[in-house]
């Protein structure tokens, strides 16, 4: 008797697994409505390519193993599995990882119970490990998230990873304050690209779907590796000076595109932080990007799980505005904001963005224009190739728009155009004038900003951000308005 190995698409990595010679593993291609909360998940297209081919990689990856390995395409997990089972009369264990995303164990769940009933087989859990903490250690240790740098500090002394004793090297733990630099000789530097023609299953998954484009994502270990190393070699010692820079021919900059990897494990979390910390670099360079690994996405992800009951029912600014459709293709060229024209655009093309982008360019005009943060949530997650519920969701619900109560965030992420400005060069190919407020050619950021901030006054009070009220004092708000309907007027 055999046991049936189940494998996810986040689960591309053999130490998962403690199989035996004799059993079987599975891999479902889910090609068809996948059940997001009662509804239905429109994932982009590079996703679905990216589960495709890491799990047809991945099955291979396990038959050269002398293991036996199934890659099927079907309409949904069960008929996948009722046709391996038939196959094999002779399984008596389905095993399932549980799920890191939430919507996505909801429907192992049914799954499971279905299988148990109609083919008669036992059922067994194993926890996953894609995070350096289960959620059950997060929670023996916190009866609710902490601080994010308070958690990001035992992290690093739990993993003993930049640390000297109970101090962190160079005796500073973080370098956040002195990170926000924008080269203004920067040239576009990213060189790396995968060998597509000879990934046999990429280039089957791209005739699937009929699909033409570069795909710029690994969808197998070894590249995901060659990723990795090109980063540190090549982008790793600039990496915290211009994290936070954009730049209008340059789509990323410095940034590492690590995160779908890591995200499908065919890199672990720790393997990654260990190799980065182990780099002849400045520390900078070495703490900051060990942050956004061993601080920031693996507390997303304790957050995610302690709040999921109620998070899609946080909107504490109670705005309903629906997304415009440029957000989809769809008149694209109605955007006039060149920032935001090219951040969306990137999003479309490439289904990628760094994280300001992401947060202070379409989330912080999201923001601005009252946008619905529930629909905003789902965007984010059904366009990017690493959007996983676990961490879009509290990232835009809760950081980006603000709509948590203030679990989260200590007060909303917004900006004028002058931040845009300053770490960009996007404002000058602007239709619009980022030093103004008030005249035809105003900057929308910023008549938009002074209009939320007086029509927020109560929670910038709560918030103590009384200097930000203080310079409300000084703005004609009479002009603001007057911006405010005409250019509602003339748009959307």
């Amino acid at each position: 008797m055999k046991k049936l190995y189940f494998i996810l698409y986040n689960q591309i990595n053999t130490s998962f697994f403690p199989a035996q010679k004799d059993d079987i593993f599975l891999y479902i291609h889910h090609s068809w409505k996948i059940n997001f909360n009662n509804s239905e998940l429109q994932l982009n297209i590079r996703s679905k390519i990216l589960d495709y081919a890491c799990g047809y990689n991945f099955v291979k990856e396990l038959e050269n193993k002398n293991y036996t390995a199934y890659f099927e395409i079907s309409k949904n997990w069960y008929q996948g599995f009722e046709k391996t089972l038939k196959n094999n009369s002779d399984i008596w264990e389905i095993i399932f990882n549980t799920a890191d995303e939430d919507f996505v164990q909801k429907n192992l769940e049914k799954l499971a119970k279905k299988l148990q009933k109609n083919f008669w087989v036992k059922i067994s859990w194993n926890n996953h490990k894609n995070f350096f903490l289960t959620h059950q250690e997060f929670r023996k240790k916190y009866e609710k998230p902490p601080v994010m740098e308070n958690f990001y500090r035992f992290m690093r002394k739990k993993e003993n990873i930049l640390i000297n004793g109970d101090k962190p090297e160079w005796d500073k733990w973080n370098f956040d304050s002195e990170n926000r630099k924008f080269d203004k000789n920067h040239k576009k530097s990213w060189e790396f690209s995968f060998d597509e023609q000879n990934d046999i299953w990429l280039q089957e998954a791209k005739k699937y779907y009929n699909f033409s484009q570069t795909l710029w994502y690994p969808t197998c270990r070894k590249q995901a590796i060659n990723l990795l190393n090109y980063f540190v070699k090549n982008h790793l010692d600039n990496f915290w000076k211009l994290e936070d820079a954009m730049y209008q021919k340059d789509d990323f900059v410095h940034h590492s595109l690590l995160s779908q990897a890591i995200n499908f494990w065919l890199l672990s979390p720790q393997e990654v932080v260990k190799t980065i910390s182990r780099q002849d670099t400045q520390m900078n360079n070495k703490e900051w990007f060990i942050r956004q690994v061993l601080g920031w996405r693996e507390y997303m992800f304790h957050f995610f799980h302690f709040y999921k009951d109620d998070i899609y029912s946080q909107n504490y600014f109670n705005f309903t505005k629906k997304l415009p459709d440029y957000f989809w293709w769809k008149n694209l060229e109605q955007i006039k904001e060149n920032c935001l024209k090219q951040s969306i655009s990137r999003v479309l093309q490439n289904n990628y963005g760094h994280h300001i982008e992401r947060l202070m360019i379409i989330g912080n005009f999201s923001l601005l224009k009252n946008f619905d943060p529930q629909e905003l949530n789902r965007w984010y997650f059904e366009q990017y190739v690493d959007a996983f519920e676990w961490v879009v969701t509290p990232n835009v619900i809760s950081m980006s728009q603000y709509a948590d109560s203030w679990k989260l965030a200590t007060k909303p992420y917004i900006s004028s155009g002058n931040y845009i400005n300053k770490m960009s060069d996007f404002c000058k190919n602007c239709e619009y004038n980022v030093k103004e407020k008030y005249n035809t050619d105003s900057c929308s950021y910023n008549y938009l900003y002074w209009n939320f901030v007086d029509e927020q006054k109560e929670t910038f009070a709560k918030t103590r951000q009384s200097f930000v009220l203080k310079n409300l004092e000084k703005i004609d708000l009479e002009k603001i308005k007057f911006q405010i309907k005409k250019s509602e007027k003339n748009t959307w």
